[in-house]
């Protein structure tokens, strides 16, 4: 155990709005269902069905689910990735992306169709080109599938969402790097809007499987939308998804410790909206809650070495920066246009190291035994989290807090490693 006087720690458990789904292949279907008439006229049809690159829960059951059904209809799907310029901006690394989450041919039931060229099909009312990936621009007919949720960048009535996927996932690396250089301008919510308006008026969007999760990462609503709803319909499901988004239990934190970030956790590699910390093209800024310094410990696998989002911390490991694929991070940060996230902050041989750095960092009025600390796997997962001594009168008084552990002393393996969960 390491002579520095780390504070002693305790596991929070938080519950949250519990509501979810209990079998999402009955969903799906009772959805098909409802849109009867509209599926019945896909018969015959090549459907592009698109999927992005977020880790959405049980994502393969979904699509599976939705392949079957389409099938059942006398349609034809195949899958196309929608991320623009994520995996690296290849088709391979999209594939990869998409077998990492359990998207194969031989699991969901339909051939996967992977290409970063795109058709030009027309620009909005502001000038800004319109791109569509051409696999999905020569298919019969699109069917989104997206979870709708708050937006990491930005806050608006439109965030992240099927329009969102069909203004810049299924515009490959032009779409996303039209949509990104006219942000400072324009700003994301006009431009996802109107991008999307233009792609749904050709008519290649038939529908989209919106899906809301919980604060638990799992499917709590799932709805099928016809093309011409999908505007007014998305910005209602947003503030749902909202509702339901966890959150951290204490206002203000000394230090917040995050065990791994990556693309398949959110957008930014790690959510905004949980810790509070903002970014702009060349500047950084804190919100709620008030958090002094934030230490990120490690990359998912799933993430490929897209490090995007480590700019957002002040402190990471040797370890991260070793695993961090340099081209996919910075492609991924120049295509958006935002240079902050991208960036890598002190970093420091084992973990014990990098937190006692992070510790000795913050203002001396108080010992590093008694400052306010919390633990978090990653910003999804926010419902068993560890926290401070000095945390624990108030955390004993929130709302969500149902349960706090026992208090014992903060931990690390010999190698420098912080102890396990």
């Amino acid at each position: 155990m390491t002579s520095f006087p780390f504070p002693r720690i305790a596991t929070v458990v938080q519950k949250f709005d519990q509501q979810h789904l209990t079998n999402v292949d009955s969903a799906v279907q009772a959805e098909i269902q409802r849109n009867a008439d509209l599926v019945k006229s896909m018969a015959s049809k090549r459907l592009a069905v698109c999927v992005g690159s977020r880790g959405i829960a049980e994502i393969p059951s979904i699509v599976r689910s939705l392949v079957a059904q389409l099938r059942k209809a006398g349609a034809e799907p195949f899958i196309v990735p929608a991320m623009g310029s994520h995996g690296g901006g290849t088709a391979k690394g999209q594939m990869r992306i998409l077998a990492d989450y359990g998207i194969t041919e031989s699991n969901v039931g339909a051939p996967l169709i992977a290409s970063m060229e795109t058709v030009e099909i027309g620009s909005t009312e502001d000038g800004v080109p319109v791109h569509l990936d051409r696999a999905a621009y020569e298919s019969d007919g699109i069917v989104l599938v997206n979870r709708v949720k708050p937006h990491t960048d930005f806050k608006g009535k439109a965030e992240s969402g099927l329009m969102k996927m069909v203004a810049v996932g299924l515009g490959n690396i032009e779409g996303a790097s039209h949509m990104h250089r006219f942000t400072p301008s324009l700003g994301y919510e006009r431009l996802i809007i109107t991008k999307a308006e233009i792609l749904f008026a050709t008519g290649k969007v038939l529908m989209g499987l919106a899906v809301i999760e919980n604060a638990y990462h799992e499917p709590a609503h799932l709805e099928l939308i016809k093309a011409g709803d999908i505007v007014a319909r998305e910005q209602e499901l947003l503030v749902r998804a909202k509702e339901l988004m966890p959150g951290l239990p204490a206002p203000r934190i000394d230090l917040l410790i995050i065990d791994q970030i990556g693309k398949n956790i959110s957008g930014t590699g790690l959510d905004p909206n949980v810790t509070g910390r903002w970014f702009g093209f060349n500047s950084l800024w804190q919100e709620k809650p008030d958090i002094d310094r934030i230490a990120i410990l490690d990359l998912s696998e799933e993430t490929h070495g897209n490090a995007v989002g480590l700019g957002l911390a002040d402190f990471c490991t040797q370890r991260l920066v070793d695993k961090m694929d340099q081209k996919a991070t910075y492609l991924n940060a120049l295509t958006a246009h935002f240079t902050v996230p991208a960036k890598i902050p002190m970093h420091f041989s084992t973990d014990e190291e990098t937190l006692r750095r992070a510790l000795r960092s913050l203002d001396g009025s108080s010992p590093p035994q008694d400052k306010r600390v919390i633990r978090i796997r990653d910003t999804l997962n926010l419902t068993t989290v560890q926290a401070s001594e000095s945390l624990l009168p108030d955390l004993g008084t929130h709302p969500n807090v149902v349960e706090i552990g026992e208090l014992r002393p903060f931990l690390f393996l010999p190698d420098g490693s912080i102890s396990p969960w």
